[in-house]
């Protein structure tokens, strides 16, 4: 049971990477400015905070669950981390408690969809609201500038010339493979999100995985957050608000499939970098900004029609 799930389609995996070729390509043939170490660095900096909160998304939708709150609970990790820094509290506290802040919010989303058995698109929209309500209430809309801190390198640092977001982003990418592969809870998941009623019978405790993964994807959310937070200086109540779209599209294109018990972290990666590659160039192009839009609107349209493909259907 568990097998039958948890390998991801090889041909999406070369049709993903064939893609980024063409992309890159496409780019550096159109902008002197793409091919150079300085906006590879660049990309990988501009996709590693919503990365982040992918590789989340991703193994809460195997499991076949859907979070779209996620952005949000990040922007209430910022504002709760930006709170305590001027509060001048011990920063590596300040680090626990950010992202347990968003932890809790993520349980809070488990709690309705596990226990109350609310559908998690009603759910989750409706805590979208509320998290983003909340981020905006706790300081009546304004920003909260912290400068520079015990946080700073952290998220403007730098290892072997790259940023420190980059390489945080890629061991989180690393474990994740490893924990989705290689565990029992990993395989489990996969089962899970393929037939949950099969899972039970044979004794999976079905709701306590699902519920786990809405809290480890709210911390890596409120990690993102504090990165994001670390990154520019301030906080912001807005923060990574509309990004909801661009992470899903990207979690879609990468292979994994919106009834869960397919896909994987890799097929996310490759789907993050092909959606930072053509926003990178569009913005090398000086392509207007509603264009931009209406791409990255063509982009979440093709990733849920290749769902849906794979599927062999679609809606009834």
């Amino acid at each position: 049971m568990i097998s039958a799930f948890k390998r991801q389609d090889n041909w999406t995996l070369i049709g993903l990477f064939i893609t980024l070729l063409l992309m890159i390509a496409l780019f550096s043939w159109q902008s002197e400015f793409f091919f150079t170490t300085r906006n590879f660095i660049n990309i990988g900096q501009a996709i590693s905070i919503r990365g982040l909160i992918a590789i989340g998304l991703t193994v809460v939708m195997i499991a076949g669950g859907l979070d779209l709150s996620m952005a949000a609970v990040a922007a209430v990790a910022g504002m709760v981390t930006a709170s305590l820094i001027t509060l001048e509290v011990n920063s590596v506290l300040v680090g626990v408690l950010g992202v347990a802040a968003a932890g809790v919010l993520g349980a809070f989303n488990a709690l309705l969809i596990v226990k109350f058995r609310i559908n998690p698109i009603i759910a989750t929209l409706g805590t979208l609201l509320f998290y983003r309500g909340l981020a905006f209430v706790s300081t009546g809309g304004d920003n909260i500038v912290i400068g520079v801190n015990a946080w700073s390198e952290l998220g403007r640092g730098s290892w072997l010339g790259a940023p420190i977001t980059v390489w945080l982003f890629l061991a989180v990418v690393v474990l994740g493979m490893c924990f989705m592969r290689f565990t029992v809870a990993g395989n489990h998941l996969y089962a899970v999100g393929g037939n949950s009623e099969a899972c039970r019978n044979v004794g999976i405790r079905v709701d306590r995985l699902r519920g786990w993964t809405y809290v480890a994807q709210a911390c890596l959310a409120g990690l993102a957050g504090l990165m994001l937070t670390s990154q520019s200086g301030t906080a912001l109540p807005s923060a990574l608000n509309g990004a909801e779209l661009d992470i899903i599209a990207a979690v879609l294109l990468g292979g994994i499939a919106l009834s869960g018990g397919r896909g994987g972290l890799l097929g996310t990666l490759l789907g993050l970098l092909i959606i930072g590659v053509v926003q990178n160039g569009l913005i090398l192009l000086q392509v207007q900004i509603y264009w931009q839009s209406v791409v990255r609107g063509a982009i979440l349209i093709i990733a849920v029609t290749l769902d849906s493909l794979r599927r062999g259907g679609g809606y009834r």
